[in-house]
């Protein structure tokens, strides 16, 4: 019987090179490279797509595919049904949560500087950071004024005592409310801060019902907020939209900044995709502020505040 002529070892080598090259692109970066493009791949084909089909895209062989492909889906962020792969629930609610900070500097910016131009005082964007039941500041206009509020973006406030914060937590779900409350440490941060879980509770229905949040002295005693809701087009509240300036410029006319506020927020939510925002007060009518204005604070000695959104 003929046999086979003996393959060299540099032939040998020379045949397994291209898995071996295979098997390095799923580790280290290479292997999140491939697991973005899985994830990628599935949402241009909202149909799902096989082993075979993915492989052939990808052109990864499917042994691979399979490591990649089993831990994507023991964490949600894939689902196997019949034999193709479709996003998951995880996949889509990491969508969600970055799309709107994603869209936020394209969509709200100019509407910021219209509101910083009309108003003169530092704007801010924030979002709800749930696990540590705080607002995040993801956007910001400074105002040109030489006294004026200024903050690093990434900063985080208490949800119960900045108007951002109490505007995002107004609109959560109630399981989430109730928890929050529960669990808060309401530390207080000047004399005026809100301390107390029943009080917050009854402000809250108060904030909904404005479409408007207002604090005065409540993270700095010297610093006043506005703040109000960002809807998406489902109607669900993504950020807040929100003003701080020194207490001493607000004072005399907080009508006019809790109806730019309304309005800039209702632009900004428009360009999301929302009719209109669920606002109750009409423009000009009265505005209760949950807390009365400070003293008088003593002139301040440094030209830039880096204190917190009341």
């Amino acid at each position: 019987m003929p046999t086979q002529p003996k393959q060299s070892k540099p032939q040998r080598d020379a045949d397994e090179a291209p898995v071996d090259r295979a098997l390095a692109l799923d580790s280290g970066p290479r292997s999140l490279l491939r697991t973005l493009r899985i994830l990628e791949q599935l949402a241009a084909t909202p149909q799902g797509g096989t082993l075979a089909m993915l492989s052939a895209e990808l052109q990864s062989p499917k042994s691979s595919l399979l490591g990649l492909l089993r831990p994507l889906c023991s964490y949600g962020y894939i689902v196997n049904s019949e034999g193709r792969y479709v996003l998951g629930p995880a996949a889509y609610r990491l969508g969600l949560s970055i799309m709107p900070t994603a869209s936020i500097s394209r969509i709200a910016t100019p509407i910021m500087r219209e509101l910083v131009d009309r108003c003169g005082e530092t704007v801010l964007v924030a979002v709800l950071d749930r696990e540590a039941g705080t607002a995040v500041y993801v956007e910001k206009i400074e105002s040109t004024q030489s006294i004026r509020y200024t903050v690093a973006l990434g900063t985080a406030r208490p949800l119960y005592c900045s108007a951002a914060g109490r505007v995002l937590l107004a609109y959560a779900d109630e399981e989430y409310i109730e928890r929050y409350l529960r669990r808060a440490p309401f530390a207080p941060l000047t004399p005026q801060t809100l301390t107390g879980a029943a009080d917050l509770r009854r402000l809250l229905p108060q904030v909904r019902e404005q479409g408007l949040s207002i604090t005065i002295g409540q993270v700095s005693s010297d610093v006043a907020g506005f703040a109000a809701p960002i809807f998406d087009h489902q109607g669900r509240v993504i950020a807040a939209l929100a003003m701080a300036a020194p207490v001493s410029r607000t004072r005399a006319n907080p009508q006019h900044f809790a109806q730019q506020m309304r309005e800039a927020a209702d632009s900004i939510s428009f360009g999301f995709g929302h009719a209109g925002a669920a606002l109750t007060m009409a423009p000009g009518s009265e505005v209760r502020a949950p807390e009365p204005a400070p003293p008088p604070a003593a002139p301040a000695k440094r030209r830039r505040m880096s204190t917190a959104t009341g």
